[in-house]
């Protein structure tokens, strides 16, 4: 902003003062974050990508499903069941007792 000085005719530049650093740099990096996560969502990387042979599939729990039942809906005919469920366990860390409604599995590609 300029201003005339009343003395002199003369236009002076108005000089700011940064009173808390840590304000300012708090505002800095919650302004680049802002700039970056735009940036992130407007070139595309936040979209979701179709999965390949290779990559494990998600499976969210519904009310009443067993990991019998989720453990055949996935596997291939050559897999027992039963080994089939313990890959599965194995890829979430859980035992099958743990299985709750809601809960998201990762079902290996390899079942």
């Amino acid at each position: 902003m300029r201003t005339n000085n009343k003395h002199t005719g003369r236009r002076v530049h108005k000089r700011y003062r940064i009173k808390s650093n840590f304000r300012f740099i708090t505002s800095l990096v919650i302004a680049l974050c802002m700039i970056i996560g735009t940036g992130y969502f407007i070139m595309g990387f936040g979209d979701s990508t179709a999965l390949t042979e290779h990559e494990n599939q998600i499976e969210y729990v519904d009310n009443g499903e067993t990991l019998w039942s989720i453990a055949n809906n996935y596997k291939s005919e050559d897999t027992d069941v039963r080994e089939a469920i313990y890959m599965i366990c194995q890829a979430n860390d859980i035992s099958a007792d743990q299985l709750q409604s809601g809960m998201k599995l990762v079902i290996p590609y390899n079942l």
